[in-house]
């Protein structure tokens, strides 16, 4: 048997009322994108992407050895949280490393514990894992900006199949220098 709180009714309800707005043509992609759950921030995440596929998230977060600086060989772990199950963490599958979400990494010239990070399937943008104020953060550039990375959207064609096909990428964060929240559509 299976027991819904009231709080897990209205969010169930609220997905399905957006999703099919979204679906008719009601709602612009932002909105859909609004009202995934954001996973619960850690000290380490760095960010996370989302796809308009399904609700499950893949987390990207600094991986510190016990001197707590990043790991030489492996400076981020990466993650699902599969909320369309039962929101349990789990390892992304050799398949899912190599064709999307993993990375390659290489020491940066930005300082002594920082890493380049080029993402398998988003090449072309590079980040940089760099320490600010103390803490590890994704650095990247959204919309010609210096920005913090916090979160990428990823539009997938609903009619591809087998090989996704990508209709645009989101990237949201917050500027550097500003401080202020930056956002970029890609059309790939």
């Amino acid at each position: 048997m299976i027991t819904l709180t009231l709080y897990t009714m209205k969010k169930v309800h609220s997905w399905i009322l957006v999703t099919t707005l979204f679906l008719a043509g009601y709602l612009p992609a932002k909105a859909l994108s609004d009202s995934f759950p954001q996973p619960h921030r850690s000290a380490n995440q760095l960010f996370y992407i989302q796809r308009s596929k399904d609700i499950n998230t893949i987390v990207y977060e600094a991986n510190l050895s016990a001197n707590k600086k990043l790991d030489p060989n492996k400076p981020l772990q990466v993650y699902w949280i599969r909320y369309a199950e039962k929101g349990q963490r789990e390892d992304l599958s050799p398949i899912q490393w190599q064709m999307a979400y993993g990375y390659t990494h290489k020491p940066s010239t930005a300082g002594p514990d920082a890493y380049d990070i080029n993402l398998n399937a988003f090449r072309k943008h590079p980040l940089q894992v760099v320490r600010y104020q103390g803490k590890p953060i994704a650095m990247t550039l959204i919309n010609g900006e210096r920005a913090r990375l916090q979160k990428v959207f990823v539009q997938l064609d609903p009619k591809s199949r087998l090989v996704p096909h990508v209709q645009y990428i989101e990237m949201y964060g917050v500027d550097l220098d500003k401080g202020k929240p930056v956002y970029e559509r890609i059309i790939p």
